[in-house]
């Protein structure tokens, strides 16, 4: 969904704009004299579009459905350190090391 809204109006409720677009993926246009002159968008657009321009991107949406992913990920405070290039063959791959208590534990707990 995109909203219109005026310089002023824009300027008067920007952390309120940022909140819709960061978290409801809503975009907003803002207009001086009822013309066009920038758009709020999210990180995840932002991504896309400029992947578009360099001409990298991906038609399937699997980057759009991970860019997703991890924003919700830390948008519920779980941290994850993402590797970078090639998979790991199974054979070569080392356990996680998981700082508190075990999720099992966790979960217990909470039912309690």
């Amino acid at each position: 969904m995109t909203t219109r809204v005026g310089t002023h109006e824009a300027k008067t409720h920007l952390s309120e704009y940022l909140n819709r677009v960061a978290y409801s993926g809503e975009r907003v246009v803002v207009e001086r004299h009822g013309k066009p002159v920038a758009a709020l968008v999210s990180v995840d657009d932002l991504v896309r579009l400029e992947a578009m321009d360099a001409g990298q991107a991906e038609t399937s949406g699997e980057a759009e459905r991970e860019a997703i992913f991890r924003r919700r990920l830390a948008e519920k405070g779980v941290v994850v350190h993402w590797t970078e290039g090639p998979p790991v063959p199974p054979s070569e791959r080392k356990p996680l090391k998981i700082e508190g208590q075990p999720l099992s534990e966790q979960i217990i707990a909470e039912r309690r």
